[in-house]
């Protein structure tokens, strides 16, 4: 009797895998339209490359996914339940078929390896403001950014960067843009032909350039930028306090952040402020600044800007809160960071970033010998043609919560692809900082 009740179970068993087999994929209706937006997420994701690609690999078959999801939807709308749920189940397996990135190996450096190494990090001096060589690299540019909340509620943005493009002498246009939260899309770009002329005093230097009615005044100092821009419409000025640099690479020497792409210098990071008139309406905004000293290119090898549109992977995040600020730098399989807590420099043994939402959210965990660093960036604002984001950021830092955060991100892809909106939108050029 025993063994009869064990062939009867034997063969339901042998049904139920037989069935399980057969049969087809069922799902209600709200299911396959949940399913839908789930993978057109991912979708998204994928051809902005907005994750880590070198970690993770490149989903050569999204293109197909994304046929087989246009193609559910429409199956969806016409009713027919079972073809759009194969089509779906079927999209879902292509979107997790990685395939390693195609990039030359190459011996790129490792700042993270030892974190309590300091290297020759050290606060920017005067001098190193005036630096048009570092390692044997030259400067690339001079760039600054605010981003931060006016007493109305809005959230600003400015940005202005000067050219060397590592040819030793000034390279057109120099540039002042800003932006507004009210109509984040909409970017305010003035590109100056003429050559800003630079005033060199004992503990500043002075960068100044006018033309068409519009003027530019862009103060560095040790610890302090200061920004000027007005026009007929318009009136800007922002200052930024810094208490530390973050060094590429340690400042040890250059890092090899790409095939044949030497990159050095340093990056500042700190509270600041703004006084924003436009047509008579003044608004004071509070948030952070970054004062970016690139070095790049040369006789070393190829300006990163050429290597990043050629082999991507791209995660440049200075950011700042009450109770943390610094910068998380990935390039290829080049990481670099650098942290200012508490008045002290932190640098994390290594970090990892998660996407949310392409081109708009993400998060950045770091394992730090002080804990866990975890901040959550939402980007409200992006110029396309630079692959330049900026936003708020949140998060905790041992459990306590980050409060009062902004952001910057410049993130590029692999090829260059897709400076524009997911899907749709604005299509954007690559263009030359």
């Amino acid at each position: 009797m025993k063994k009869y009740i064990n062939m009867i179970g034997l063969a339901a068993v042998t049904c139920l895998l037989i069935a399980g087999c057969s049969s087809q994929p069922k799902m209600t209706k709200e299911q396959a339209a949940a399913k839908v937006t789930d993978l057109q997420a991912k979708l998204d994701i994928s051809k902005t490359q907005w994750y880590d690609i070198y970690a993770k690999g490149l989903l050569t078959k999204a293109s197909k996914a994304d046929s087989m999801i246009t193609a559910a939807k429409t199956s969806l709308d016409a009713g027919d339940l079972k073809k759009a749920a194969e089509m779906l189940l079927e999209a879902d397996t292509l979107l997790k078929q990685y395939s390693p990135v195609d990039v030359p190996d190459y011996p790129a450096s490792t700042p993270l390896k030892d974190p309590k190494d300091m290297g020759k990090i050290h606060k920017a001096t005067i001098a190193d403001l005036k630096l048009m060589e570092v390692h044997g690299v030259p400067r690339w540019n001079y760039w600054y950014n605010f981003v931060g909340k006016g007493d109305d509620g809005n959230l600003y943005m400015a940005y202005v960067y000067i050219n060397h493009h590592g040819t030793g002498k000034l390279v057109p246009p120099t540039v002042f843009a800003y932006s507004c939260s009210t109509d984040p899309q909409t970017i305010k770009k003035v590109k100056f032909i003429a050559l800003p002329k630079l005033k060199t005093e004992k503990d500043k230097i002075i960068w100044t350039v006018e033309e068409n009615g519009q003027s530019l005044t862009y103060t560095l100092a040790e610890g302090k930028i200061m920004l000027k821009y007005k026009d007929k419409d318009m009136e800007l000025e922002s200052e930024m306090n810094n208490g530390y640099s973050f060094w590429y690479n340690k400042n040890i020497d250059y890092a090899l952040i790409l095939p044949n792409s030497p990159n050095t210098g340093f990056e500042e990071t700190g509270k600041a402020e703004a006084e924003i008139t436009v047509s008579g309406k003044k608004v004071t905004a509070k948030g952070f600044g970054e004062q970016e000293n690139l070095f790049c290119g040369g006789a070393k090898g190829a300006d990163y800007r050429t290597a990043l549109l050629k082999y991507g992977n791209e995660w440049w995040v200075p950011f700042t809160t009450d109770q943390a600020e610094g910068i998380f730098v990935m390039t290829g399989k080049y990481k670099d960071a650098g942290l200012f807590i508490n008045g002290k420099y932190i640098i994390p043994s290594d970090f990892e970033v998660t996407p949310i939402e392409a081109n708009k959210s993400f998060t950045i965990k770091a394992t730090t010998p002080e804990g866990v660093l975890e901040v959550n960036f939402s980007m409200w604002g992006w110029d396309p043609p630079l692959y330049e984001h900026w936003g708020t950021c949140g998060g905790t830092y041992k459990g306590q919560q980050l409060t009062n955060g902004y952001c910057w991100l410049e993130h590029i892809p692999q090829g260059g692809v897709n400076a524009s909106p997911p899907t749709g939108g604005r299509k954007g050029v690559p263009e030359k900082q």
